[in-house]
């Protein structure tokens, strides 16, 4: 996960600060090669290898009237490339594009349809870096926190992540109620006359792979094994149903006993 965000990440941030940007310089490239295939099939420009030349260095690169879309060095007087006056030699401004764009190592197919993009969408991909990056920062402040530390039992106690020693005798109760559903236990100890609580987290630092040997459930079952305190553990949810039958029949029988009381209240 931690890869998956930071990878996203980067690849927005770089979209966001370089490759839009220059994404929609390259597009005002190619635009200007697909001008001048336009333009060389008017007979009047190529006359002669001379006026096409001076047609060539006439025209300027059309950029977009918002200038933020562009990367912040961009020549918005830039003329066309000079690789343009060969099109004589090749007769085709996409054979020419091949050639200039393998030469900057641009990619020789653009999707006019969608780009050039917005400053909208180009914020858009900055706020979805800003995101990724602050879930790579989380991501990373659990990894830092978690990193190095563990729980053990032993003979005498249960150690819990970066804690001391709690004994088997300090222990007092011990809420398992989560620990089937989440791996999540809560043990509350004497700690010198003053109640503390401490958790037992097997998802995060003990794991419950059968192939590593299920090392969470070990751990636990051996606390249970020197437990003598009291265990809070799942309510069975068929009793919570029986009890909730019983009431339930009791309420009808108080409203039938009710309703006969009525009833003969009204003959006499």
């Amino acid at each position: 996960m931690l890869v998956m965000f930071g990878g996203f990440g980067a690849y927005f941030l770089y979209d966001w600060k370089v490759g839009y940007p220059q994404k929609n310089y390259v597009i005002a490239n190619y635009t200007a090669f697909n001008k001048a295939g336009e333009a060389w099939t008017v007979d009047a420009n190529r006359a002669s290898p001379e006026v096409w030349n001076a047609f060539v260095e006439k025209q300027t690169i059309n950029f977009d009237e918002d200038r933020s879309i562009y990367p912040s060095n961009t020549d918005f007087g830039e003329k066309w490339p000079e690789i343009l006056k060969q099109m004589e030699k090749k007769y085709r401004s996409d054979d020419l594009w091949a050639d200039y764009s393998e030469e900057k190592g641009w990619p020789q197919k653009v999707n006019l349809e969608d780009d050039p993009k917005t400053a909208g969408q180009i914020r858009e991909q900055l706020v979805a870096a800003c995101v990724c990056f602050l879930l790579t920062t989380i991501a990373l402040f659990f990894l830092i926190r978690t990193k190095g530390r563990f729980m053990k039992v032993d003979d005498e106690g249960y150690y819990p992540p970066g804690g001391s020693l709690i004994s088997f005798a300090a222990m007092k109760s011990l809420d398992m109620r989560k620990w089937e559903t989440k791996g999540l236990a809560t043990l509350i100890y004497d700690a010198g006359g003053k109640f503390n609580k401490a958790k037992i987290d097997g998802m995060v630092y003990g794991q419950f792979k059968e192939e590593e040997g299920a090392p969470a459930d070990a751990l636990f079952q051996r606390i249970l094994e020197n437990f003598e305190g009291e265990l809070i553990e799942l309510v069975d949810e068929n009793e919570n149903e029986e009890i909730n039958d019983q009431v339930q029949e009791i309420n009808d029988d108080g409203a039938s006993s009710e309703g006969d009381s009525d009833d003969s209240g009204e003959k006499e």
